[in-house]
């Protein structure tokens, strides 16, 4: 059952499009479109073959600084796979061999090598949010693509970076290294 479910939620996430920045995230100046670049997100397992999931990312040009910069979208710097399959990765990591995570993580759908996760396991991404879920520790952003059922989102709808609020983090190039604590947020947003 959790494979299913956990595909459903990323397949649903296939052509997808990602908008939404506000200001530039290097000088706070105002941004004007620039182009939307077509970004991997996963492979999955499927009876018809391996499915490569696709999602669009937007991309702004910054007035001031003349900064291209991609709107808030589901990955890590410097990651080819989106943030949820990296925090699988990490996650499952923790607990088990690189080799054993990889073949969980392809028995969960998800088509990924021992050496992907050896990689993202290695970089120093903070272990993020996890809950037990069928005797595994998984990362609730993973988990919280189960709430999206196929169907609940358009064809070719845009949806931001909030689709993954429930993961506890930013799901986003710029995401934060740590948890600020909720004094921490307040402060920012005074």
């Amino acid at each position: 059952m959790l494979p299913t479910v956990i595909q459903a939620g990323i397949a649903n996430l296939d052509g997808q499009s990602y908008t939404s920045l506000d200001v530039c995230p290097s000088c706070g100046g105002d941004i004007a479109g620039y182009d939307t670049k077509k970004r991997f997100f996963a492979t999955l397992h499927e009876p018809e073959g391996d499915r490569e999931i696709i999602i669009f990312v937007r991309r702004f040009r910054c007035r001031a600084c003349g900064v291209v910069s991609p709107a808030d979208a589901p990955f890590y710097p410097d990651t080819r796979i989106g943030a949820p399959v990296v925090d699988l990765c990490v996650t499952l990591s923790q607990e088990m061999s690189c080799s054993r995570a990889a073949r969980v993580i392809n028995a969960l759908g998800i088509v990924i090598d021992r050496g992907t996760v050896r990689n993202y396991s290695s970089r120093g991404f903070a272990v993020p949010p996890a809950t037990e879920f069928f005797g595994f520790l998984l990362p609730v952003s993973i988990i919280s693509l189960t709430m999206f059922t196929p169907g609940s989102f358009q064809p070719g709808a845009v949806i931001g970076a909030e689709s993954f609020a429930p993961a506890g983090r930013p799901a986003t190039g710029r995401a934060f290294p740590y948890h600020p604590s909720l004094e921490e947020g307040h402060e920012r947003d005074e």
